[in-house]
């Protein structure tokens, strides 16, 4: 094989992995909660964050996706989300304000979506 055409597979390659990287669904908002039972929001790079009081959720479109992934070995409820021990949930929302209790927060108080 030629360099030439080694060149060309490989940006064909690096192309289609740049495409389906933006192009694929994610949610606008992800929070794990992890083992522990402790609820962290996770950004486009990974990167962790404590959850905070209030969790402000903007995108495209007119509305939101908020994906939970309980990790934990028992059932939270985050607000208006309940998510059942070891699996992911996937809500989607009309822009508004929301709030409850949440049992995966560290001081296991109110906690308010805001979704613009």
């Amino acid at each position: 094989m030629s360099l030439v055409r080694i060149g060309a597979l490989a940006g064909v390659i690096a192309a289609t992995t740049a495409l389906v990287w933006f192009t694929w669904p994610r949610p606008d908002t992800l929070i794990r909660i992890g083992p522990d039972g402790v609820a962290v929001i996770v950004d486009a790079f990974g990167r962790d964050t404590p959850l905070p009081d209030t969790v402000f959720v903007g995108g495209s479109g007119t509305r939101r996706t908020i994906r939970v992934d309980n990790q934990d070995t028992v059932a939270h409820r985050l607000a208006m989300f309940r998510v059942p021990a070891g699996e992911f949930t996937d809500y989607t929302v009309p822009p508004g304000t929301f709030g409850g209790e949440c049992s995966a927060h560290p001081t296991k108080q109110q906690l308010t979506f805001v979704i613009k």
